[in-house]
């Protein structure tokens, strides 16, 4: 019982507190890979023929990620 209080006590001020961080606009998840000129970059060179393992290499990334930036549009 005591334990079941302080959990929703904890879960309230954890609320509580990303709502706070929200609204100073914090930021939570993770960072893009790839900036837009990168994007940009990745898909001018994928339409040039340049293999996925290639860009795999040079970007440092998996195929993963690199195929939603190539299928994703306006980013």
């Amino acid at each position: 019982m005591i334990i079941d209080q302080q959990d929703e006590i904890w879960a309230e001020r954890q609320m509580d507190g990303i709502r706070k961080a929200k609204d100073r606009g914090v930021q939570f998840g993770k960072w893009p890979a790839l900036t837009g000129d990168q994007i940009a970059e990745l898909r001018k060179k994928r339409q040039q023929g340049i293999l996925i393992k290639a860009l795999m290499a040079h970007y440092g990334l998996s195929k993963a990620t690199i195929y939603p930036y190539l299928e994703r549009k306006g980013t």
